[in-house]
């Protein structure tokens, strides 16, 4: 009984302290501005249905030229909306949201970031330092709408040239989308 008793009164002081602080600072919290919730027109980036479209188009791409690829799409800040890997694709899919993400960051393909990265030393150090968030090369486009970059679209687990070749293909399949 003295067991029960005192873990009623355990619970009630343990209750009588949330609320207490609940009165200290809920008018506080009272004070702040409630912010909306974001919704889905404003995360930038493609839309799950295009970025989907995207990297079924760029495997598709690849596989015409016989090739298992790993395909991904990024959003304009470098967060992956989509990752596709076909079957019997070589490797595990690191490097496409990598090209995707530099391809987004940079404004640039992968084809021109390549020898960018040989040829200047602060890009190339620029790289260095994010090595884990971007691969410049070959095999990766960003995405424009309405003249922005909205995204980032990357091929890989493939050769550069093929992988090159897939990414074009696929933002020239969902072009007029993008219009």
């Amino acid at each position: 009984m003295r067991g029960l008793l005192y873990a009623s009164t355990l619970a009630a002081s343990t209750l009588a302290g949330c609320l207490a602080t609940l009165c200290v600072f809920a008018p506080a919290m009272a004070e702040d501005k409630p912010t909306a919730p974001v919704t889905y027109s404003e995360v930038p980036g493609p839309s799950l249905p295009l970025a989907l479209k995207l990297a079924q188009r760029a495997l598709d791409a690849c596989q015409a030229r016989g090739l298992a690829a790993s395909a991904a799409v990024v959003d304009s800040e470098g967060r992956l909306r989509v990752l596709l890997r076909a079957d019997g694709a070589p490797k595990p899919p690191v490097a496409a949201p990598l090209k995707a993400a530099a391809a987004a960051h940079f404004d640039a393909p992968g084809s021109d970031m390549e020898p960018r990265e040989k040829s200047d030393t602060a890009f190339a150090a620029e790289i260095a330092a994010h090595k884990d968030v971007y691969n410049p090369h070959a095999g990766s486009l960003p995405l424009h709408k309405d003249g922005k970059v909205f995204g980032g679209l990357g091929v890989a687990d493939v050769p550069h040239a093929d992988a090159d070749a897939c990414v074009r293909a696929a933002l020239s399949a969902v072009a007029p989308e993008l219009k």
